[in-house]
């Protein structure tokens, strides 16, 4: 008899990335409501042995992870897969955002053109013109690239502080009102992953400058 847990298990070790149920269920021809109900059991055994490896949720996908109290020893194995300075400065987006790029410069100097590129051909910032600069937001992709939970959103911030090196803040309480409908494409302040995988970028003779 077949293990299908086993099945289950190995794709997402394999996939290296975070996988939807749906996406499992093709890849191991595992019916959905099985391989959600492998998924899960999985889930609570590795917690219930306390490994290193968990399997976390990230924005409604499934992912094999090091835990957080564990990664940064077991990053010294791995090879860098973003340069330190990229980190702080998309880290620096993150929690900034939506932020001008002018006002970024201001933050980490000239090289915020060299590097604000970098992370646009990354996928992992949207880039928009506003006025004479541009505006800044992560994608969606930012938070599956950090293995962060898109929920936790105080969480987020609060870690995104500390790499960034920046005093947390908590973002106020919003205040009760009628909500109008938010415009195509904004970000929510504050939400790491709320950017969307835009691909507005810089468009030839635009007479858009940096200030």
């Amino acid at each position: 008899m077949t293990d299908e847990r086993g099945i289950v298990e190995a794709a997402l070790f394999s996939a290296g990335r975070p996988v939807s149920v749906e996406d499992l269920a093709k890849s191991t021809r595992i019916d959905v409501e099985s391989v959600k109900g492998h998924v899960k059991a999985l889930a609570a055994d590795y917690t219930t042995r306390h490994s290193a490896v968990e399997i976390a949720a990230v924005g409604g996908k499934r992912t094999m992870q090091i835990r957080r109290e564990f990664a940064d020893r077991a990053q010294a194995f791995a090879p860098p897969e973003i340069d330190r300075d990229l980190l702080k400065t998309v880290t620096l987006i993150a929690y900034h955002q939506p932020v001008l790029q002018s006002d970024l410069g201001d933050m980490i100097g000239s090289k915020v053109y060299e590097h604000v590129q970098a992370l646009v051909d990354l996928s992992l910032v949207n880039k928009r013109p506003s006025g004479r600069s541009f505006e800044l937001t992560t994608t969606r992709y930012f938070v599956e690239f950090f293995g962060l939970k898109a929920t936790d959103r105080e969480g987020i911030r609060r870690l995104l502080a500390e790499q960034a090196g920046v005093k947390f803040t908590p973002k106020p309480a919003a205040v009760s009102g009628p909500a109008g409908p938010t415009p195509e494409g904004a970000v929510p302040a504050g939400d790491p992953g709320g950017g969307g995988n835009d691909s507005s970028q810089d468009r030839p003779g635009q007479p858009i400058t940096d200030g």
